[in-house]
């Protein structure tokens, strides 16, 4: 090799023969090089691009679940609210546009809400939402039921205290709620007798019909309303919560302070 060189040396031509090959030599092989890092590097790019677009996909999607899950779960609790607020307002005895229409219209369009939910939230969030439809089919179906004498009773209870019925208006209140005491106790003689003296006084008032008399002294066999729209409403209060703290966590409510 050392006598080659040598050689080269010693002959100018040569010398510079082989000097402008190693030139050109060179430069094809740093092209070479330069063109494969670019490759490299352009699939790299390539690469990096499609992870990007998918991890900003994923993101877009979690996003608008997020916001799906946000509006339906809130539409949800809200229609929730307004069936049972229909539902209370048919024992007032102004219940002026809302009837039993209203409030069917309003719970198929929380069947409804329930049946999005089903799509879009976890399994556990949809039980809560059951959970919390039978609670409003307990508070439709009681007013469904009761509301009826509710109203009646409730006219009786207004009775002004300068009416000349007032007094016969109490009689009547008191051998009902007498009536009903009786019955649930399961004492058919007494339950017989404070009927026929609620009957008696609620025959003294002139501004009821019959049909309202009789539903007042039927309802008498009937537990106490007042004390199961509570425990109804004790009922939708705690399903409701129990929903509404699940939602805010599967939402992260308290992260977005």
């Amino acid at each position: 090799m050392n006598s080659v060189i040598e050689a080269i040396k010693g002959n100018p031509e040569v010398f510079a023969a082989v000097v402008a090959f190693i030139g050109i030599g060179g430069g094809i092989l740093g092209n070479f090089i330069g063109a494969r890092i670019q490759l490299r590097g352009g699939r790299a790019q390539a690469d990096a691009a499609r992870d990007a677009a998918r991890i900003t996909a994923e993101a877009q999607r979690l996003a608008a679940l997020w916001d799906d899950r946000r509006r339906e779960i809130a539409q949800f609790v809200q229609k929730a609210r307004e069936t049972v607020s229909y539902a209370k307002a048919l024992y007032q005895r102004d219940h002026e546009g809302v009837d039993q229409g209203v409030i069917r219209t309003a719970y198929l369009e929380l069947s409804q809400k329930q049946a999005e939910l089903e799509l879009i939230a976890p399994t556990s969030l949809v039980e809560l939402a059951r959970q919390v439809v039978v609670v409003v089919e307990s508070c439709v179906d009681l007013a469904d039921d009761r509301a009826p004498a509710e109203r009646v009773r409730r006219r009786l209870e207004a009775t002004p205290v300068m009416s000349p019925h007032y007094v016969w208006a109490q009689r009547a209140l008191r051998a009902l709620d007498d009536a009903r005491v009786a019955n649930l106790a399961r004492d058919g003689n007494e339950y017989a007798a404070f009927r026929s003296a609620a009957r008696t006084a609620l025959e003294e008032l002139p501004h009821m019909s019959d049909d309202e008399r009789l539903l007042l002294l039927d309802d008498t066999y009937r537990f106490h309303l007042r004390e199961r729209r509570r425990g109804h409403e004790e009922s939708l209060n705690l399903a409701l919560g129990e929903l509404v703290t699940a939602a805010r966590r599967l939402l992260k409510s308290e992260d977005a302070g």
